[in-house]
């Protein structure tokens, strides 16, 4: 009778420790979407420059294609929104640095004339905005720079970023020539 007390007493204690650990990843998370909720309120004072490569708060931006090397920090980026790691390192993607730290990616593949876009993806805490301007406006280099004559993106999440940064809208469909 006294083994089936301590066999309890360790089920006992595991599950307890195991709901401890569940709590506490519940309140960050709670805390994490607090402040993703705070951050689609904030507008910054001045609008990003793509000419300049600076943001709003004054840092420079390096804007340029991904290597194998970034596909970890890139994954990394992916898991903070809630996407499979492994994508990054299948697939290409042109990131912003900012200060040494990846802070967006937007997913990419050249075609024999074109340059298709695809999911944009940010760090939880950084301007969405600004970030989303800085690739669709320079995604039109990285076509020049590839060799290629247009860039075309199909999303609806950020419409007025790419009609900003000079795409225009050809059906559900937003081309842009390369710079």
């Amino acid at each position: 009778m006294r083994g089936m007390g301590g066999l309890a007493d360790f089920w006992s204690g595991l599950f307890e420790g195991r709901h401890r650990e569940l709590l506490r990843e519940a309140e960050q998370e709670r805390l994490a979407r607090g402040l993703r909720r705070g951050r689609k309120d904030y507008r910054p004072d001045l609008p990003a420059s793509p000419e300049a490569g600076w943001t709003a708060r004054g840092r420079p931006l390096a804007v340029r294609p991904g290597t194998a090397l970034d596909a970890p920090r890139i994954g990394h980026l992916m898991e903070l929104n809630g996407m499979p790691r492994w994508v990054a390192f299948e697939e290409r993607f042109i990131v912003v640095e900012e200060g040494g730290v990846i802070t967006a990616a937007i997913r990419f593949r050249a075609g024999t004339e074109r340059l298709y876009l695809g999911l944009l993806i940010t760090d939880p805490w950084a301007d969405e905005h600004s970030l989303a301007m800085e690739l669709y406006s320079r995604a039109t280099t990285t076509a020049r720079d590839l060799g290629l004559g247009e860039v075309r993106a199909q999303t609806s999440r950020h419409e007025w970023q790419l009609r900003e940064a000079g795409y225009r809208r050809r059906g559900s469909i937003w081309c842009a020539p390369a710079a």
